[in-house]
Order: structure tokens, then C-alpha cells, then sequence
């Protein structure tokens, strides 16, 4: 009863301190989706309310912020020369193309927001070499609770979910003392924020922090840059056009290698690359 009072008091407590308050979390996610197949690691964010949520990479939503407006479109392009312009010794300037690190650049493309009042998450990215966006319902996802199978992470202790969703299954750890009922990616629907998640080992995310700010739960930028389409096709005409993307290059007069030798690029491995294989 004790236990039962206490969780209850620290729940109301949460849900106080978040309606002034939005929940940060900073996630390592670790996929397999890269041509030599070995896991790398990605650093994502995930800004939430109880009404409202987006997943994002912070350097993306910067570059995208910038090129919003022309002023910032022109200023982070400044910034961006400078860093990659070398100075030769006869005073002649180039750009070095090994540079690019050295100035913001938009390398991750995925936002997934989700609209607790609408019942939708809507996801942008760029696949097929396209922008793309489409919306799910909020209910698709079904978890079942292992109660007993617990796990402490950052100091939360994490109660484990299970679900099969859209082709995986995933193992997911969630802290009822945080009282937002969703996660990274399209994760979502538990009693608690999830802090871990896993898939065959993989597709891996891990919260490194945790915390609140007062920031907004921001949005993603220029979306009617992005062509509507329906989650499966996008997916599918994906997969067709990397294991086809030598020939659709040719078509438009253009050689992977210079001398016009097959490139013999590596298949779409979905099972591997692929966070949902249902399509």
C-alpha cells in the first residue's frame, strides 16, 4: 500500500512539474542501415508534452531552421564556405570537400511528431530521393506489460513492454515515473516514457539523459516541401530505387564511376536496413 501511495505521489507530482515543463531526451540509436552493414551510432532527440511530440536530430532541425528563411539560408551558407574554404600559398581559394564536418550540415532527415488530440503521428524523411511524409494512427501499436522484468536506466526504473509492430518485434523499457505516454521513434502508447528499446539487437535506443526544458516542442520546417504519400509504397518504392539506383543514374546521364564500369552496388538488405519490413 505504501509502495502503491508513493508511486501515485510521485506520478502527480511529474504531471505537475510537466505542465510547466516539457520532458528532453537525448537517445543513442544504433542501427545497422549503412552499405558495409557494420552498426553505427546516431544521436537523436525527442521533445515531449502530454499533448504533443517530435523525434528529431538536432543538427537537422538547425539546418532546416536556417534554410527556412532566406536570411538564414544565406547566413548558414557563409558559415559553411568559411569552414571548408582552403587558402593556397599563390592566394587562389578552394573548397576542401574533407571539410564538410567542420560546418553545420543536415546528415539525418527523419522527424516523427506525434498528436495525442488528432490520434496521429506524422513522419518526414527523405526516401527514394524525395521528400516524403505520411501519417499512421496512434493506435496501431499494442503492448504487452512483462511486469516482472525490470531494468534501471539513468536512475528510472524501467518496467519492460513487448510488441510486434509493423513487421519487428521490439522489447521496449518504459519509467512510470514520467507520465508522458511515448517515445523515441514511433514508439508509444505505455504508462511511462520509454528509455530503451530494442530490436534483434538491430535497432538499438538508449537515453543517455534525461531531463525538462522550457523549450516548445518544436515542428518540423517547410513541410510542404514534402510529398504526401502512403507509408508502404514510400517504403517499397525505397527499397526498389537502391537496388536500382545504377540504372535510374544512367537514365539521367550519370556514372557512378567515371570510366562507365558497373558499380555492382550492394542490395537492399530489409531484413537488416529496413525499420519496418511489412511492406
Amino acid at each position: 500500500m505504501n509502495r502503491l501511495i508513493t508511486s501515485i505521489i510521485v506520478c502527480f507530482v511529474a504531471i505537475v512539474a510537466m505542465a510547466q515543463n516539457n520532458v528532453a531526451v537525448e537517445y543513442d540509436v544504433t542501427t545497422h542501415d549503412s552499405d558495409s552493414g557494420e552498426p553505427y551510432t546516431q544521436k537523436m532527440t525527442f521533445v515531449a508534452n502530454l499533448e504533443k511530440s517530435l523525434y528529431f536530430n538536432k543538427m537537422s532541425l538547425y539546418v532546416d531552421s536556417c534554410n527556412s528563411t532566406p536570411e538564414g539560408k544565406a547566413k548558414l551558407r557563409e558559415i559553411q564556405l568559411k569552414a571548408w574554404r582552403v587558402v593556397q600559398p599563390d592566394g587562389t581559394v578552394t573548397y576542401d570537400g574533407r571539410k564538410l564536418g567542420l560546418a553545420p550540415e543536415k546528415k539525418i532527415f527523419l522527424y516523427v511528431a506525434k498528436e495525442s488530440e488528432r490520434g496521429k503521428l506524422s513522419v518526414y524523411d527523405f526516401k527514394a530521393g524525395e521528400l516524403w511524409r505520411y501519417e499512421e494512427p496512434l493506435s496501431e501499436i499494442k503492448w504487452t506489460i512483462i511486469e516482472d522484468s525490470t531494468k534501471n536506466i539513468l536512475g528510472f526504473e524501467c518496467i519492460m513492454a513487448q510488441t510486434d509492430y509493423h513487421g519487428r518485434t521490439w522489447k521496449a523499457w518504459f519509467s512510470p515515473e514520467i507520465p508522458v505516454h511515448d517515445g523515441p521513434w514511433k514508439l508509444h502508447g505505455l504508462p511511462g516514457l520509454i528509455l530503451g528499446a530494442n530490436s534483434d539487437d538491430l535497432f538499438i535506443i538508449e537515453a543517455k539523459e534525461v531531463g525538462s526544458t522550457k523549450q516548445e516542442v518544436p515542428g518540423a520546417y517547410s513541410v510542404n516541401n514534402y510529398s504526401k504519400g502512403e507509408r508502404k509504397k514510400i517504403l517499397a518504392d525505397h527499397e526498389h530505387y537502391i537496388n536500382n539506383l545504377e540504372s535510374i543514374m544512367a537514365a539521367q546521364g550519370i556514372k557512378i564511376n567515371g570510366d562507365g564500369t558497373p558499380a555492382n552496388l550492394p542490395k537492399y538488405d530489409r531484413l537488416r536496413k529496413s525499420w519496418e519490413t511489412d511492406y
